[in-house]
């Protein structure tokens, strides 16, 4: 069973290991003293509890980590170092020991699901009542084991507490980046939107007049050529400027239309740098093409939707620290490629060029090639399966794979839908 501890758990965990490093001394050291004092430093019950307070800090060291470190082995180490602090109540004869279980119990809700954790506090408090009743023939021990089940119960309630409003704060922060993308993909839309009309506008009511205009000026130019007096051919030549006037101003306006209708496009990157400003985890490689130009809302819509639902995977359901986007325009299609990884991707160390571009493209048209090979080993969540709803919409292709750096998706969609 792998355990990963999800991104948004790591502040909470570093402050609990500061504070969990400072009882741990306290304890342990206390402890050590009265060892000496009481048994000398070579006996056995002080020699064992030196090792077993080692083993203690070195088990919560590895079960305390935020990283992908031993995933593999938490979940033993978890429930070893349970075992090691009811070793330590079992061969040292002091009550306060029972705060390292109080320290484990504190960890319990990073790894296991908060009414397993409720359940599983009242047996757990057992081993306390047991040894020191009978092994130490303590006459209070059963109060001494629902005083520290109260502790035990406390430190989970505080630890889940912690762990929610956490993932509260993440989910907002997540939640306002995309209100901030979504916003300046709308606004880019807008803004395109009114350029068009603007620029129809023009054509329409502008053009046409000038059209008009120069049409009646070759008419005049015709009739003026047909007077044989002085004054009818400075009239001709007055014509014929006015004439060469309104083709200018009508070739000026087709091109500032042009102009308009050229420059329509979104910016892009406006609404995907909100998507990731300000992001702890992880790291975004973003590479977009130089050449890129968007100018269907949808499409744009699409490839936002894809990187935000990308993202959000990323930082709930995995530990990597990088994540590479890629998009790329070639050939009348839209190339996105999207890769997380616990380490820097070398595909994507360089400024987006044709190499890259030529590179992003054989990689998605590769991936989705193989699209029901590669989607079936992986359960589709709702968050994928509506990525590849609005893919297929336009038209295009997704695929998405588990491979040894991290999950990839790739994304085709054609331009002319």
């Amino acid at each position: 069973m792998k355990i990963s501890i999800p991104a948004h758990w790591q502040v909470n965990m570093d402050i609990e290991r500061a504070s969990a490093c400072i009882t741990w001394m306290f304890v342990s050291g206390s402890a050590l003293y009265f060892l000496f004092h009481q048994y000398a430093l070579m006996h056995w019950r002080t020699l064992s509890g030196i090792a077993i307070f080692c083993m203690l800090a070195v088990s919560f060291v590895i079960v305390s980590r935020h990283d992908h470190t031993m995933s593999s082995l938490r979940l033993p180490i978890l429930w070893t170092m349970f075992l090691l602090a009811v070793l330590c109540q079992l061969l040292l004869p002091y009550a306060y020991l029972a705060i390292f279980i109080v320290i484990w119990s504190a960890i319990l809700p990073y790894y296991i699901d908060w009414k397993k954790c409720v359940a599983l506090s009242i047996p757990l408090a057992l081993p306390t009542v047991l040894i020191q009743g009978w092994v130490w023939e303590e006459q209070q021990a059963v109060l001494t084991g629902a005083l520290f089940w109260t502790f035990n119960l406390f430190a989970m309630i505080m630890s889940n507490t912690a762990i929610k409003e956490s993932k509260a704060r993440e989910e907002a922060d997540a939640l306002n980046r995309q209100l901030l993308s979504t916003q300046q993909l709308m606004k880019q839309a807008l803004t395109q939107d009114e350029r068009l009309r603007i620029a129809r506008n023009i054509h329409d009511v502008l053009g046409h007049h000038l059209t008009a205009l120069t049409i009646n000026l070759q008419v005049a130019s015709r009739k003026a050529e047909r007077l044989n007096s002085v004054e009818s051919q400075t009239i001709k030549q007055h014509v014929e400027q006015s004439h060469s006037i309104a083709k200018l101003l009508l070739s000026d306006v087709r091109e500032a239309i042009s102009d308009i209708r050229d420059n329509a496009a979104i910016d892009f990157s406006l609404a995907v740098n909100a998507l990731f400003k300000d992001l702890p985890r992880p790291l975004v490689k973003l590479y977009i093409d130089e050449n890129l130009v968007l100018t269907n809302v949808r499409v744009a819509d699409c490839l936002l939707r894809s990187m935000q639902e990308a993202l959000t995977n990323v930082i709930r359901h995995t530990q990597a620290h990088f994540f590479s986007i890629t998009l790329a325009h070639s050939k009348g299609s839209y190339y996105l490629l999207m890769q997380d990884s616990m380490v820097p991707l070398t595909m994507c160390e360089k400024p987006m060029n044709e190499t890259l571009c030529t590179h992003t493209e054989i990689a998605v048209n590769q991936a989705v090639r193989n699209e029901a090979d590669s989607s079936s080993q992986v359960v589709a969540g709702n968050g994928l399966k509506g990525m590849k709803e609005r893919v297929h919409e336009l038209n295009g292709k997704i695929s998405w794979q588990q491979t040894e750096q991290g999950f990839c998706i790739a994304i085709h969609i054609p331009e002319g839908e």
